[in-house]
């Protein structure tokens, strides 16, 4: 089973969204192993979507900063507060594996409301 997933977004900022997919897994050890393309003298970061991990909930999301090398600086998370846009893009993300969604430990109200499935 696929543990994480990473999608690039085109921002000035953020490189993507790297999305965990099991619950178990750790997170440190998993972001330690990623590797990005190298980019000199830029200050850029990586949004990690743990709603699968720790809920649907202020500590969904994190973001990490991503060094010259390519690396995820573990020593630099921050929780983010984001945007509607970044929370509909995290959330189509989550969609296109609405199998691992559907079995995960979320309630089924949060369930229905992350894939937008309304009634039955």
């Amino acid at each position: 089973m696929e543990k994480v997933m990473f999608h690039q977004m085109v921002d000035e900022i953020y490189i993507g969204i790297i999305t965990i997919l099991d619950y178990e897994i750790a997170v440190h050890k998993c972001l330690a192993e990623m590797l990005f393309p190298p980019k000199r003298n830029s200050k850029r970061k990586v949004i990690v979507d743990l709603a699968l991990k720790s809920g649907i909930n202020q500590y969904r999301f994190v973001v990490f900063d991503v060094n010259n090398e390519g690396k995820i600086l573990l020593n630099s998370s921050a929780y983010l507060k984001p945007s509607r846009d970044v929370v509909k893009l995290a959330n189509a993300f989550l969609k296109e594996r609405k199998e691992i969604v559907s079995h995960s430990m979320l309630p089924n109200a949060k369930k229905k409301e992350l894939l937008n499935v309304y009634g039955s």
